[in-house]
């Protein structure tokens, strides 16, 4: 979406003609054979009285300062909902607005779990993925190709939230409540790492018995943070996505059936995407090898038919 030069950076105006608002930041360009940046519109105008102009981009570059960066961020993130509608702007740039808007608002919430506005940011972009999908199934690939081949906790909540919405309208044609509280569910399923220190989450290396036992407690402290204000099945997908079919996973060891359809579709995207970035203590697998250590070394860990569902998926079924 942006990229840094120098002290500027620069941001795409094909953004700014989704709504008509007023701006809170300076906006700036440079000339043609000139370095120099210089005021193009001010803060508190309202984009409406400059559509026009920024229509014709008969202006250069458009940059905002670092100390905008923010304010930038919050105006892109308020117009989702506008961006997403409209027609004029590239599905690839709707992605990558999406995603970026994502992240962020995922390491607030991490921040800040218990804030409620982080949370329902958390629920708006959940939507905002939906809405995107729905519109154009094509943005799944996209969203996943913006995910960073590195772990980044932030980044692998997004990857799971996209992963789990693609795999459960390719499956599930039902309630659309349940699906936005299902892939809220997904997007929130490691907010209860909030609570672990990194020294853990970012070892180098197998964890020992006691640190593993630290982080077997996630899921619950996940739930604990989420349970005043979310829905049963978006707690379910939090606190149950480490179970397995065969009864060993955990907290509660369920077995079977008694393992929601949510929580094996999370499990099922969770553990690929862990498998295909680059974590402290293992190198990226590629798909097909992912997929092959899933079917054979995992053997009790996913429901068969869900995780052939996946394989389908994957292989471009319904998205």
């Amino acid at each position: 979406m942006i990229t840094e030069s120098r002290k500027l950076i620069r941001i795409v105006s094909d953004y700014l003609l989704a709504e008509d608002r007023i701006i809170d930041f300076n906006i700036y360009t440079k000339p043609p054979k000139s370095n120099k940046p210089i005021l193009l519109i001010a803060a508190n105008t309202n984009i409406a009285d400059i559509k026009e102009t920024l229509a014709k981009k008969s202006h250069g570059p458009l940059f905002i300062t670092q100390e905008s960066a923010k304010k930038f961020e919050n105006f892109m993130e308020e117009s989702l909902d506008s961006i997403i509608k409209n027609r004029n702007i590239p599905l690839d740039q709707k992605s990558s607005l999406v995603h970026t808007c994502a992240k962020n608002i995922i390491r607030d919430v991490f921040d800040d779990p218990r804030s409620g506005r982080h949370i329902s940011r958390a629920k708006n972009i959940t939507s905002n993925i939906i809405d995107l999908t729905l519109e154009d199934t094509q943005s799944i690939r996209h969203l996943l190709r913006l995910g960073s081949k590195d772990y980044y906790t932030f980044s692998h909540c997004v990857n799971v939230a996209v992963f789990g919405i693609g795999l459960w309208m390719m499956i599930r044609k039902g309630d659309e409540t349940e699906l936005h509280d299902f892939a809220l569910g997904c997007i929130l399923h490691d907010v209860g790492k909030s609570q672990i220190v990194d020294s853990i989450l970012n070892k180098q290396g197998k964890l020992d018995y006691e640190e593993f036992e630290i982080i077997k407690k996630h899921p619950g402290q996940g739930h604990w943070l989420m349970a005043k204000h979310t829905s049963e099945i978006t707690l379910d997908v939090i606190i149950h996505h480490h179970e397995k079919i065969n009864g060993q996973g955990y907290p509660h060891g369920l077995k079977g059936d008694q393992i929601s359809d949510n929580a094996k579709i999370a499990t099922i995207a969770d553990v690929y995407d862990a498998l295909t970035t680059n974590r402290p203590y293992a190198g990226a697998r590629l798909p097909i090898s992912a997929l092959t250590l899933m079917k054979e070394e995992m053997v009790g860990h996913f429901e068969q038919k869900r995780f052939e569902d996946f394989i389908l998926f994957l292989g471009g079924r319904g998205a």
